[in-house]
């Protein structure tokens, strides 16, 4: 995976192309974005790396049948963190925000309620053959003591 492609101040992309690149590519993309932007918070980046990650991982477990394109923007404000994909996966059912977590020895089916949790705002939308998903976290307004 090429470093991310920055347009402006604010806004990173990548192409997450599966296989054989990984959750893991997701990472290090969301890594290179942080060493701009220190004042992103630890707790801001976990929440934040999961999300991105949850998102990649399903896209990628849900079409083992083929190559995915999965086309990732992250922007930074102030005020918030932005996530969006946008892949070449399979049509993703409709998302549940109220799911609860499956039960403790399930092996799958925790990433969408994770993501509602850790999230202020969850879209997601099929357009032109392609899930977009548009992910809000709201950034602390103070900086930690």
């Amino acid at each position: 995976m090429k470093p991310p492609n920055r347009p402006s101040p604010t806004d990173y992309q990548a192409v997450i192309r599966s296989p054989p690149e990984t959750v893991d590519d997701a990472h290090d993309f969301l890594n290179d974005v942080w060493a701009q932007h220190p004042d992103v918070t630890a707790e801001e980046r976990m929440a934040c790396e999961t999300i991105l990650s949850e998102l990649v991982t399903n896209v990628i477990q849900n079409n083992p049948h083929r190559e995915i394109f999965c086309d990732v923007r992250v922007r930074i404000t102030p005020g918030e963190v932005v996530i969006e994909t946008s892949d070449t996966g399979d049509e993703a059912p409709p998302p549940q925000p109220t799911a609860d977590m499956p039960e403790q020895q399930a092996e799958h089916g925790r990433g969408l309620p994770l993501i509602y949790l850790l999230a202020d705002d969850v879209q997601h939308r099929w357009q032109d053959a392609r899930n977009i998903w548009r992910v809000t976290r709201v950034r602390a307004t103070e900086p930690p003591q």
